[in-house]
């Protein structure tokens, strides 16, 4: 699988497809992400009727499967896939049957997170090919809005103060300004939360939610006008030394805050510019491309 990933971000595609055709061969939920990337590789070649045949294919592998939040990626996935395309049609009807599953799937927060994400998708398939939305369309919309909004004013009333935009390095007379958004890396995610439980509440319960919202911050930055959008990685015994060093307190947001700006300055190696490149590695650590995983339109 990774194999295929790297050779596709290289454009080659038929060298990818012939990756993911053995990684198939396995089976099982790795076996379906191969089933993926071969659509996907079917379609970058103009085979569309091939590529027709081999979702099929996977509709009625899903088909005979009992569901599961690994389903529901596949569905997710699919319907990114043929929105890039512009295959909408097929898209939609991949979003229904997804948003079918996950209704059967319980009131796990991995799951309402996949839901919500097919249904963002919806809407924007419906606003392509003109069909009138219902009402669950126009209220995840509305709340979408509403917290890039709230997002919003949160960062213009940071940035209105001349003591926060000089602590950002900008001048006063200068409009311009450099979002940083500090992300803790996925293998330290669990220790951060047994550290600080009360940060669960803007983490969440899993790193899946965590980099949603990291997401929705970065994008937040740059709907507010930042000239760039620097993403820095974090680790928790890094942060710590750094408290003790500073004589801060860990616990609070500014010394995240301020640690994140720090270490923009000091280690320019873990400093991503954000969004990456589509068909780079996801900053997020998951192993998959930006564009199936953190940058998916399901996603934002």
């Amino acid at each position: 699988m990774d194999a295929g990933w790297y050779t596709a971000r290289g454009g080659k595609s038929e060298e990818a497809l012939a990756l993911f055709r053995r990684a198939a061969e396995f089976g099982g939920e790795s076996g379906r992400d191969a089933e993926v990337g071969i659509v996907e590789q079917l379609y970058a070649l103009r085979r569309e009727r091939e590529a027709e045949a081999a979702q099929q294919s996977l509709w009625t592998e899903l088909d005979g499967q009992p569901g599961g939040l690994a389903d529901l990626r596949i569905f997710d996935d699919m319907a990114e896939l043929l929105c890039d395309v512009g295959q909408y049609r097929p898209a939609l009807e991949w979003c229904q049957a997804g948003l079918a599953r996950a209704a059967k799937a319980g009131d796990d927060m991995q799951v309402q997170d996949y839901r919500r994400g097919l249904l963002i998708t919806r809407g924007f398939l419906r606003d392509e090919l003109g069909i009138e939305h219902d009402e669950e369309d126009l209220a995840v919309r509305a709340e979408t809005d509403a917290s890039l909004t709230a997002f919003r004013e949160m960062v213009r009333e940071t940035l209105g103060d001349a003591v926060q935009r000089r602590q950002l390095g900008v001048p006063d007379d200068v409009e311009a300004f450099d979002g940083i958004v500090l992300r803790w890396v996925r293998e330290d995610f669990t220790a951060i939360r047994s550290r600080w439980p009360e940060s669960t509440a803007s983490y969440g319960d899993s790193y899946d939610t965590y980099a949603a919202r990291i997401q929705r911050e970065a994008r937040g930055y740059a709907e507010a006008g930042a000239a760039r959008v620097r993403m820095v990685s974090g680790n928790l015994a890094d942060y710590e030394a750094y408290a003790r060093r500073e004589g801060r307190d860990p616990a609070e947001r500014s010394t995240r805050r301020e640690y994140g700006e720090w270490r923009a300055i000091t280690h320019p190696d873990q400093v991503l510019l954000w969004p990456p490149d589509r068909n780079t590695a996801c900053w997020c650590d998951s192993g998959r491309k930006y564009k199936k995983c953190c940058g998916a339109p399901a996603r934002n």
